[in-house]
């Protein structure tokens, strides 16, 4: 009786161990939702981690764990390390590896002691919506000694209900928050975040109604003022002229008038004062035509500042890059630089 007991135990080891090295070593996890918003929109969101606690599905179950944000503000190596409960989250980080706009996104995760796996964004425009899918791959074995190989792959057939649960949830809240927030495709952007440091410059201080042309002519009149300064002081100018906005709301628009200059010491005339250019940490966008169609740009922009979750700064600046008088109005180049709050 107790040899069969005995023998009973190997056959059942035997078999165990057997069909456990026969189970796959690779394990694919994937889920997908569609999302009423540009895949320009979705992109943001998952190209970087400024946002990413807003749509996960684990940064609620543990309010204790501690992220840090590093690297780029997007793209390839944007990076989130986190350490929390290890019966939770646990600890450890990921790494963005590959960013196709507005196509693809795929990260490297290092879950420390439990092993490596890479995820991925999928992002495909559909007539219904935008269609995103979320997976996640991993050799459970790798890093693994024999023992622990063979429990791996046992383990493995649980991945798709551990996961793909969490997976779901986190697809779920990513569609709320991209639903929440304007429906605007900036997918055509000329857009970079830059450093920009201060400058000299000559300036008046301006306002105006909204219309392009009172804005036009209340521009024309304080430019032509501060070169007219210029050229009785001899004062050389350094860059394009600029317009920094103070304020745009319903009682108007308030400005300054600017023109970056090689300064010196002169009495200041007239309405002309002189100061520094706006410095900092900044989006800028590259508007190609007419001034008076900047408005699409702006709006882009913005929507391209809350999906990206870069707050706007209490500074917004243009620079008119090309001469309106020898360029034509639709090959005007202007740069739209709005200030990061940090």
């Amino acid at each position: 009786m107790i040899k069969k007991i005995f023998y009973s135990i190997v056959i059942i080891v035997i078999i165990f161990i057997v069909v456990g090295f026969l189970l796959p070593k690779d394990v694919h996890v994937e889920r997908s939702i569609v999302i009423q918003r540009p895949a320009s929109t979705v992109f943001a969101l998952v190209n970087g981690y400024q946002t990413f606690n807003s749509w996960s599905p684990w940064a609620a179950r543990d309010p204790s764990a501690v992220y840090s944000v590093s690297g780029p503000e997007s793209g390839v190596g944007a990076r989130l390390d986190w350490e929390g409960d290890p019966r939770l989250t646990g600890k450890g980080s990921q790494e963005i590896i590959e960013s196709v706009p507005y196509n693809l996104v795929r990260v490297r995760l290092n879950f420390d002691q439990q092993g490596m796996a890479i995820a991925y964004y999928d992002i495909t425009e559909t007539e219904s919506g935008t269609s995103v899918t979320w997976g996640f791959d991993t050799d459970v074995t790798e890093g693994q000694n024999l023992f622990g190989a063979l429990m791996a792959r046992y383990f493995g057939l649980l991945f798709d209900r551990w996961i793909g649960t969490d997976y779901e949830m986190g697809l779920a809240n990513l569609k709320t928050l991209a639903e929440s927030l304007p429906d605007v495709d900036f997918s055509d952007l000329d857009v970079e975040i830059l450093n920009v440091e201060a400058s000299d410059i000559l300036f008046i201080e301006s306002g105006s109604t909204q219309d392009p042309t009172d804005i036009a002519d209340t521009l024309a009149a304080a430019y032509q003022e501060i070169l007219t300064f210029m050229f009785d002081n001899g004062i050389e100018m350094a860059a394009q002229p600029m317009t920094i906005t103070r304020a745009w709301d319903e009682s108007g628009y308030s400005f300054d008038a600017a023109i970056p200059v090689v300064m010196q010491e002169v009495e200041l005339t007239g309405k002309v004062q002189a100061g520094t250019s706006p410095s900092g940490k900044v989006v800028r966008v590259i508007h190609r035509g007419p001034y008076d169609q900047m408005r699409p740009t702006y709006e882009k922009l913005s929507a391209y500042m809350t999906a990206n979750g870069l707050r706007e700064g209490p500074v917004s600046w243009e620079q008119y890059i090309s001469d309106p008088g020898d360029t034509d109005e639709e090959n005007l180049v202007t740069h739209i630089y709005f200030l990061i709050e940090p």
